[in-house]
């Protein structure tokens, strides 16, 4: 079956502390502030034409985004994401989180013929990110193919985001289910421990290599790569067809509300998925 899922939207972050997190993501990222509500507890940045980033700070007995208080929606708490980078920058990025004081551990995710290497580090709220090399002329492109956006010259030349992961109490139902549920391309498990691959695409693919593609990586609650978690109660936004994602969310019963821009989804782990129609091509 061909997966409605055409690439990664956006995520939302849970925060503590909305303007140090404005601060953090508009200087060390280098992203445009698109807003910033005191009074909501929201802050949303734009990664790149396609892709944006949001901050909440949960408020006492208020939705920091009303559309999807029927869902009983959050940021993500210690979400683990990745960044796409062209590789030569890699080595420059360090330097930089060196200049902004931010500890980075580097990991070779590749082979001795090819290596991966990629680095990791936290936001001040736990957070983790991830800064991962992708081959801009590789053939395995998302419906939004990355490409340089200019930042300053402080901040870590990002492109846009490359994954997700997330935490599933339930692993073995997850498994099943996201593909049932939403259309997701189930991709591969790795074979030491319970983490599952999903390729946001039109079909399954390999992972690593330095392809553009976008992913939702899952798994049961454990310690990752550099001692970084999977994010409880998600809201994570993807580009989809989302008449064939409520075709199958309509036939799995699960609860979801109509938004002006698509689908919002409550998963059973407490995650809100939002689904939305692709945005024109620019160019």
């Amino acid at each position: 079956m061909t997966s409605p899922i055409l690439d990664l939207a956006g995520l939302t972050l849970e925060v503590n502390h909305l303007p140090q997190g404005v601060r953090f993501y508009t200087q060390v990222l280098g992203l445009t502030l698109l807003e910033h509500d005191e009074e909501r507890g929201v802050a949303r940045f734009e990664v790149n034409p396609a892709q944006t980033l949001t901050l909440w700070k949960p408020i006492t007995r208020q939705a920091n985004d009303p559309r999807l208080a029927p869902l009983r929606a959050r940021g993500a708490s210690h979400l683990h994401y990745a960044w796409q980078i062209r590789p030569e920058d890699l080595d420059p990025s360090k330097a930089i989180l060196d200049e902004h004081g931010l500890t980075w551990t580097e990991i070779d995710l590749g082979t001795p013929e090819r290596p991966d290497p990629t680095v990791y580090f936290f936001d001040p709220f736990g957070h983790g990110l991830e800064l991962r090399g992708v081959d801009l002329a590789d053939e395995r492109q998302p419906a939004y193919p990355p490409a340089p956006v200019a930042r300053p010259p402080h901040a870590l030349p990002v492109m846009g985001l490359r994954e997700v992961a997330l935490a599933f109490g339930d692993y073995e139902a997850m498994l099943e289910r996201l593909p049932r549920a939403y259309g997701f391309a189930f991709a591969k498990e790795q074979p030491d421990r319970n983490f599952a691959q999903f390729t946001l695409g039109p079909g399954p693919e390999p992972d690593g290599n330095g392809t553009p593609r976008r992913w939702l990586y899952a798994w049961d609650p454990q310690v990752g790569l550099a001692d970084m978690f999977g994010g409880d109660h998600a809201h994570v936004r993807f580009y989809a067809d989302v008449e064939a994602v409520r075709s199958l969310v309509r036939t799995e019963g699960l609860p979801c509300v109509q938004t002006g821009e698509g689908l919002a989804v409550r998963d059973p782990e407490g995650h809100v998925f939002e689904f939305v129609p692709p945005p024109p091509r620019q160019g």
